[in-house]
């Protein structure tokens, strides 16, 4: 399961003539606020790294385990990752990209960590299309079970609510506290969608947002697909952090239910934030 660029995909889409719907007046006044909130946020986040530490386990019945695996007797295996997540500037110079930066597997650090930001930013491909997709394999290759997944990371949820992404997708209200909002929302094209499968078989998103009313600030996310193989969500929240003064991700839960049963879990916390130039974008020749 891939993430596909959605700005991109979604501009190439509204060259054809971009959907139109309306939202009630609260419902639009929500957005609107989350809108700005989001595109500042981007703007804030840019520079901020994180220290992840990401534990993933996999379960499967009768003991056979994903193309990522080890074979054996168990029906259980774990891993454990510590990494950088940060936003790197898209090879194409348009939007931002997650990056998971893994140091440590298991316990160990990784080996060939430098060569491959070396080759990643500073020997870029030609065809910047294939450089995202190598940024976005090599946050993902340290990944077990058997989903090709490249969506785990803690951000992702919040392109839904950039502007130019807004028409594609349907908002509604749902509960409501005194302070906050939970606005659901439902990816409703069927061409290009977010979310993808291996061979390019679109994925329709859904899921949920905590909004706080006053600010448009987001508290906290909800991304989840399915097909007739796989269900997938991704559960994300948000808290102050003093160090950057800001709204920062907190902590990930992820989990993926295959069809033969098997089950993928994945449990991320973020500490140690800190402002970091990255100057990754201005290296890549165009």
């Amino acid at each position: 399961m891939r993430f596909r660029p959605i700005s991109a995909a979604l501009l190439i889409a509204a060259g054809l003539g971009a959907p139109t719907r309306a939202e009630p007046p609260d419902v639009e006044a929500l957005l609107d606020k989350a809108n700005d909130y989001v595109v500042a946020y981007e703007g804030t986040f840019v520079g901020v790294v994180a220290e992840e530490t990401y534990r993933q386990q996999v379960q499967t019945p009768g003991g056979r385990l994903g193309i990522r695996g080890f074979s054996g007797d168990s029906n259980t295996q774990r891993r454990n990752l510590r990494s950088d997540v940060l936003l790197v500037r898209a090879p194409a110079g348009d939007r931002w990209m997650q990056f998971r930066d893994v140091f440590e597997v298991d316990g160990k650090p990784v080996r060939d960590r430098e060569e491959r930001l070396t080759k990643l930013f500073l020997q870029p491909s030609a065809d910047a299309r294939r450089q995202e997709e190598d940024i976005a394999a090599a946050s993902a290759r340290y990944n077990i079970g058997a989903v090709n997944r490249t969506v785990n990371l803690p951000v992702l949820a919040l392109e839904v609510l950039e502007p130019q992404n807004r028409p594609w997708f349907a908002f509604r209200a749902a509960k409501r506290t005194r302070t906050t909002v939970e606005l659901e929302y439902q990816e409703v094209e069927r061409g290009r969608t977010m979310i993808h499968t291996n061979d390019n078989q679109p994925m329709l998103a859904h899921g949920r947002f905590t909004i706080d009313m006053e600010t448009g600030r987001v508290l906290a996310s909800t991304l989840a697909t399915q097909t007739r193989a796989l269900r997938a969500q991704i559960d994300v929240t948000y808290g102050n952090d003093p160090a950057v003064d800001m709204l920062v991700p907190r902590d990930m839960h992820e989990r993926y239910v295959l069809g033969d049963g098997s089950t993928i879990d994945g449990r991320a916390a973020y500490a140690n934030f800190r402002r970091y130039q990255v100057k990754v974008d201005e290296r890549i020749k165009r």
